[in-house]
């Protein structure tokens, strides 16, 4: 194998969470083309749906850290959001950054040949309905690149009643006490760990001997990322991919 097509082999293993957040306004297009720029091919975006029913790349339940405003998202509607600047919080250079809705995240994946890990942000509230809405706009069928994750069990329950063959990950904080019954009811092909959890091979080969990978977030240290793999972890996500590197 030479050595890029390695190159291309192993960064197949990292994740960029929220695109290259670590020095781009996240979910932003300015940090999804950084990623392609840098050689990486995953991207974990973040999905919150409006009163309306738009879906947009967006991570918090309310207006303030990226985005003016105190209102939550769940109350407003694509009009709040069309025009407003969602990147000069990240600095002056990075002003008239847009909001993308999902389906301009898809157009860009498909056209840049771009993997996507969607974490659904269901802000406690309408997971039948964002499941319903989500599937309108990525289809029911099992994509290469596409991959739908959230830290809500009920949203990914509803998805997988609706569409057998979409592949979904669970997030978890803690390690899930039921690992059979989570593999039996959501039939997920990988669970997303808290980096903090994974501390052992023998914790990641409880999932692999029941058909899951394991993949964890957010390793921003090349040393933490080198010591996870060799405890057998399938994937790293990082604000900072290009600091992880090949390793």
């Amino acid at each position: 194998m030479t050595r890029t097509l390695e190159a291309r082999k192993k960064t197949q293993n990292i994740a960029a969470h929220r695109g290259m957040s670590g020095l781009y306004p996240e979910n932003t297009l300015a940090a999804f083309k950084a990623v392609k720029r840098a050689g990486f091919s995953w991207i974990e975006a973040d999905i919150s749906m409006l009163r309306d029913e738009t879906m947009i790349i967006f991570h918090d339940d309310s207006q303030g850290r990226t985005v003016p405003g105190h209102k939550k998202v769940s109350d407003l509607c694509w009009s709040d959001f069309e025009n407003v600047d969602v990147g000069a919080w990240k600095g002056a250079e990075f002003s008239n950054q847009k909001i993308l809705r999902l389906e301009d995240l898809l157009i860009w994946a498909d056209e840049n040949d771009m993997a996507l890990i969607l974490e659904m942000k269901c802000h406690g509230s309408r997971q039948c309905r964002s499941a319903e809405v989500l599937l309108s706009k990525i289809g029911h069928d099992q994509k290469r690149n596409i991959l739908v994750s959230s830290f809500d069990l009920d949203f990914l329950r509803n998805i997988r009643s609706l569409a057998p063959k979409v592949r979904l990950a669970s997030i978890h904080s803690s390690l899930p006490e039921n690992v059979e019954r989570l593999k039996r009811q959501l039939s997920i092909e990988a669970v997303h760990l808290d980096n903090k959890l994974v501390r052992s091979e023998a914790e990641v080969k409880l999932f692999h001997d029941r058909g899951i990978l394991v993949r964890v977030w957010t390793v921003n240290k090349k040393s933490r990322a080198k010591h996870l793999f060799n405890l057998g972890v399938d994937m790293v996500m990082s604000d900072y991919p290009e600091r992880i590197g090949i390793v």
